[in-house]
């Protein structure tokens, strides 16, 4: 069930296994290789456990890709759309001024974990959530899905972004 819980609702004041803490279970690290910040493992972590939010200012866009400009930032699209305006619009999450420890989970098309929107009534959010058991020091990864903001370049063979493999970034 895709439910959170929070200082309203749990007993145990949003601290329980379905609150939204970002866990304890990682650190940051400095990626030699890109020169980049990079989220990794301090410790073994068990298949779906959550490992925070996904912060940000929302925003809304248009609901095509093609209709919008390109993703610049750090903007995340959600699969959820809102109630109302009633015009088509898509709601989304930009970490590029406000965020937390996920921004710095890199993309990779076949990631270590998932972006999974829960709900608490009418609120919605982004975490964070490991779909396999993660050794510790291994660096966790999503895959952002098609409207990307940067050049993928995570080097798996069955990459699902070649086609822009050798453009540069925005």
């Amino acid at each position: 069930m895709n439910v959170y819980c929070n200082v309203n609702c749990c007993p145990y004041d949003g601290l329980c296994g379905n609150g939204l803490a970002e866990s304890t279970k990682l650190c940051m690290m400095h990626n030699v290789r890109n020169s980049s910040l990079c989220v990794v493992a301090a410790e073994d972590i068990g298949a779906g456990e959550v490992l925070g939010q996904y912060l940000g200012e929302m925003d809304l866009v248009r609901p095509s890709v093609r209709d919008r400009p390109r993703n610049r930032g750090y903007r995340l699209v959600m699969k959820t759309r809102p109630e109302s305006p009633a015009y088509q619009v898509r709601v989304v999450v930009n970490a590029e001024f406000m965020s937390g420890m996920m921004r710095f989970v890199k993309h990779a098309c076949n990631p270590v974990a998932e972006f999974r929107e829960v709900s608490n009534g009418r609120r919605t959010t982004v975490v964070v959530a490991t779909t396999a058991f993660i050794r510790k020091g291994r660096e966790i990864t999503v895959d952002y899905g098609d409207d990307l903001w940067f050049v993928c370049r995570c080097g798996y063979k069955r990459c699902r972004h070649r086609d822009i493999q050798n453009e540069d970034d925005p």
